[in-house]
């Protein structure tokens, strides 16, 4: 199962918390919101998410994550875990990390 953080209480709060997801997001992209929330955390490892999300998801070069939250907004998240595998070339292996941080909600220009 994948544990999803947040960066500070305020964005917990916001991303966690449908109605104040709803204020700040819009209907339609805070129900993508919890979605994206709810099904990340049924995996058993983000590899899993990724091959779920295919091009909602992309992955930059320093390995942190953006995610396409509904048609408006993007999410960013981090690996929050100290514990997962890198291959040889020093990129994460998704199928070792459990753990991602949320760290930022940002509209889509």
């Amino acid at each position: 199962m994948i544990t999803i953080s947040f960066e500070d209480e305020p964005l917990h709060d916001t991303c966690i918390e449908l109605e104040k997801a709803e204020l700040a997001f819009g209907s339609l992209n805070a129900a993508a919101l919890v979605t994206f929330i709810s099904e990340a955390r049924a995996f058993e490892n983000v590899q899993e998410l990724i091959s779920f999300l295919g091009d909602e998801i992309k992955i930059s070069t320093d390995d942190s994550l953006s995610v396409s939250i509904g048609s408006d907004y993007c999410a960013a998240l981090v690996v929050a875990a100290k514990r997962f595998k890198r291959d040889a070339d020093g990129r994460v292996i998704w199928s070792s990390v459990t753990r991602l941080k949320l760290v930022t909600m940002s509209r889509v220009p």
